[in-house]
This record gives C-alpha cells, structure tokens and sequence, in this order.
C-alpha cells in the first residue's frame, strides 16, 4: 500500500522520523489551543504531586500518585501543568517510535502508519496531552515488547517490573512477561520481575516503617460505593469513542490473525504475537469490564483507563488492515483495490477522534462551571482571602499553590463541622463533586448560621455526579464563633 510513498525515502527510518516530528508539533499545536488543561481533577493532583515532590520527597512515595510517575514526570512539572502535558507527548512519541520497531521485528508491512494508528486512537488523540499515567504505562508496556522481540530478556523484565508503580494494572501484565520468560526457558529472569517491588519496599522501608507498603497502603483494596458499577458490556459499547469504530473491524481481525497464523503454522513468531500483544490488550481491557461491573477495584468506568493498551491496539490494527488487505488482494487480483480500501480506512481512521471528541479542548461540564466561579473570586477581588476547595482543578484556574496554607486551603480541616477553624471573611468554594462526596452539603452551608453564600453557579443543562446536582458556590466565614448562642445572631448576615 505504502509503496508509491515509500520510494521517496530510501531509509524507512528517515520518514518514520519526519511523521513523527510532525505529529509532535501538531499535538504540541493542540495543547497551546486547548482551554483551561487536558485531562480531569486526578489530572491536576497528579500534576501537583509532581510539581512538588522536590519540595516534600514522601510525595516520591505515594501510593496514589504513582511512585515512578510523579519521580519521572517531576522536572517537567516544574513548568507547570503544560511540562507534564509535553512528557506526557514525548512518551507518546517514544511507544509510536517503540511499536514501529517491534513491527519491524515482526516483519510487518505498512509500518509507517503506526504512528497514526497509535496517536489517532480516539482517547489517546484527546488524552496524549493530559498529565494523567496511562501513556507512561502504555510505554512501559510497549518497550517490554520491544525489549521481549529482541531478546533482552533482563532489561525486559526491569522494565516491566517498576509498571505497577505507574498503574496498579501492572500486576496483570508482569505475570503475562513471566509466562512468555516460561515459554522462552528463560527462567532466570523470572526473580528480576521483582525488581521494582523489591527496591521500592525497601525505600518506603525507611519512610513508613512498614516493608509491605505496596500491599498495606494500596488505595484500590475492596468495594467503594460511591464509585458506582455498570453495564458488563459498558466499555464494549464505548469501544468507537476509545478506540474508533475501524478499529470494530482491525482489532478483532489482528486477533484472529495471529491465531489462525499460530494455529497453522506453529513457529515461534506468532506464539511471541499471542503472548506479548494479545495478551496484555484482553487481559487489562477485560479487567477493566470485570472491575466496572463487579465494582471490585474502585472503578469509575472512565475511558481515560484504555489509553494504556493502544500501543499494543495499533500492532493489532496494523495486525488486522494487512490481513483485510491481503484477502482483499487475493479475491480481486488487483493491488488498487487493497490500496483504496486501505486509504478510505486511515483517512476514517484519522478524523475519527475529530468527530467523536471536541480538538483543541473546549471547557465544558465541570470546567464551565469552576472556572465561572473562580472569575468571580477575582472580580470581587474574594481571591485575596484565604480560600478552602476540594476540587484540584480548582488550582489551576487561580493559579494556587496548595502548600501555602496562608493563602488557601486545601480540604476544610473537618468535613462535619463545615464552619470548624475556618476564620471570619475566608471563603469556601463548594462544589458537587469533591466537597459533597467528603459530606459536605449545600443545604447544610445555606442554613448554617456560620456563613453567607455570596454567588451560586449552575451549569446551562443540569448533570449529577454521585447522585448529587453539580453546582458551585461560594461562602464566607461570618464573624460568629462556635459557642455563641443562637440568639446572638444578627437576622440578616452582614459583611
């Protein structure tokens, strides 16, 4: 297909690095058009463990956050929330240039359109320039691959071993790299996929006190309600926002590809296709239906969580479009058949995320709403006073430092007592989402004799989130202590 292009570039590596180059600028395009920051709160919490994990070293350890994320992800976010995006964009770079070599060692054909089919994967298009963990476990992922392909067997298992300190999901994956080092009799390397757990217990040794960290403080233990379930076939119904709907026809046939291959002709080559590549993309994609509809895991169900599996997604699209295309060629006898069906399918493929989400990002939902509010701190010159949130985007719309307790507060220092140190003339921002889930509600701060609501912002068409209507608005602390009398209230607030 790619022949009448490919003879313009003697080296497959020179227009491999050009496509790249551009796909670099063109994101980079995106992010500067984008409002507000790409990606959701954790986005913004992640952003903010790493910003300031220079200043308070135990965030390199929180279990949340992320250990190696928040360790490599920190000089970026020293320029902000937009230096974690470009880390973010460069690991998207690196598993497209990562895919493309394990394709080469595959002995693919069409590999230069890896790239697109990696970074035009729906939520990879909408999210490559978030500051969320999955394209960091998505690379992880890939150069195991990579590294499995040309029998670096020990640099594979280190690699892979640090992942569930990335996305917890890591512990599906490494258990797929022992059962290819099984297969391979490189039982040797089985004890390195240790490595990452074993040294960062004995850091967090040190820290906590505790050797089992990992395994005591893990925050994805049980079953949280609030976190809700769904439908068993949710992500199945989703799959054309995540992965586009081509990808309904490529995947399951890269799928069936490599099986009918292994099954018929038995060599080593394809039994490396079925371990490496579909394995991790059902077994983490399957996990993440299971947990949605059990509830096991603390899952919300978000799309974001799939963005970790489209490196390997795109070997199997790539995997699919050449056996469609051989097929294609066999019953017609003609490579322009092949060659058109193929263009139709990539330029399908590529506007895809274009139709499905809204690029450069817009504020919408939540966003809308927060960034409303906080205008209106700035215009009432509120912003002066120390301020009190729950919600982490928040931050960024006033530019905030969370660590510097004289100007904002991060969290009221007790939930059930809303009015609880919080000192005449400061504000709280209530919001339906974070205050509310930490029982705070707005009908108990609109008849609390404590505070005055100041403004109150709605979205244009009404959603719920954990069955609380989405608002926000704004209090002030009025000059009343716990302790008085009731009867020592004036009977209209005043300033």
């Amino acid at each position: 297909m790619l022949k009448k292009i490919e003879k313009y570039f003697p080296e497959e590596k020179l227009a491999l690095g050009l496509i790249l180059s551009g796909l670099f600028l063109f994101f980079l395009w995106i992010l500067f058009r984008s409002e507000g920051f790409v990606g959701d709160a954790d986005s913004v919490t992640h952003y903010r463990f790493s910003r300031y994990s220079w200043r308070f070293p135990a965030f390199l350890l929180d279990h949340w956050a992320k250990p190696v994320f928040t360790l490599l992800s920190s000089p970026f976010a020293q320029f902000g929330h937009t230096g974690v995006s470009i880390f973010n964009l460069l690991g998207g770079i690196g598993s497209a240039w990562l895919v493309w070599l394990s394709a080469k060692k595959l002995d693919y054909s069409n590999r230069l359109l890896l790239p697109f089919l990696v970074f035009f994967t729906p939520i990879y298009t909408v999210l490559v320039i978030s500051g969320q963990v999955e394209v960091l476990f998505g690379l992880f992922i890939i150069a195991t691959v990579r590294l499995c392909l040309d029998k670096k067997y020990f640099w594979a298992a280190i690699i892979i071993s640090f992942s569930h300190l990335v996305r917890t999901e890591g512990i599906i994956i490494i258990p797929v790299i022992g059962l290819f080092f099984l297969v391979k009799k490189q039982y040797r390397q089985i004890p390195w996929l240790l490595t990452g757990t074993i040294i960062y217990s004995i850091v967090g040794y040190f820290h906590f006190g505790d050797f089992f960290w990992l395994i005591t403080q893990m925050p994805y233990t049980g079953k949280a309600e609030i976190y809700g379930t769904g439908s068993f076939w949710y992500f199945f119904k989703a799959w054309p926002k995540i992965f586009g709907a081509v990808n309904y026809l490529l995947i399951p046939l890269g799928i069936l590809a490599i099986l009918f291959d292994l099954l018929r002709k038995r060599q080593s080559r394809h039994l490396d296709e079925g371990i490496l590549i579909i394995l991790p993309f059902v077994l983490y994609f399957m996990a993440h239906v299971v947990m949605w509809y059990t509830g096991i895991g603390r899952s919300l169900g978000m799309y974001r969580y799939m963005v970790s599996i489209v490196p390997v997604g795109a070997l199997l699209s790539l995997r699919g479009l050449n056996a469609l295309l051989l097929v294609l060629g066999k019953m017609t006898r003609s490579g322009i058949t092949g060659y058109v069906t193929g263009l139709i399918l990539m330029v399908l493929f590529v506007i895809t995320p274009f139709q499905m989400w809204r690029i450069p990002q817009k504020l919408d939902g939540m966003n809308i709403v927060m960034k409303q509010a906080a205008d209106f701190l700035i215009s009432e010159n509120l912003n002066q006073n120390k301020l009190y949130y729950s919600d982490p985007a928040f931050e960024m719309f006033l530019d905030l430092n969370p660590f510097v307790e004289t100007k904002s507060r991060f969290r009221l220092p007790d939930s059930s007592r809303p009015q609880h140190e919080v000192k005449p003339s400061e504000i709280v921002i209530w919001e339906g989402h974070f205050m509310a889930l930490e029982g705070v509600k707005l009908d108990d701060l609109q008849n609390s004799p404590y505070y005055e609501m100041l403004g109150l912002f709605e979205p244009e068409h009404p959603f719920t989130i954990f069955e609380t209507d989405y608002k926000v608005a704004v209090f002030r602390r009025l000059d009343f202590y716990e302790g008085q009398e009731q009867t020592e209230l004036p009977e209209t607030p005043v300033d």
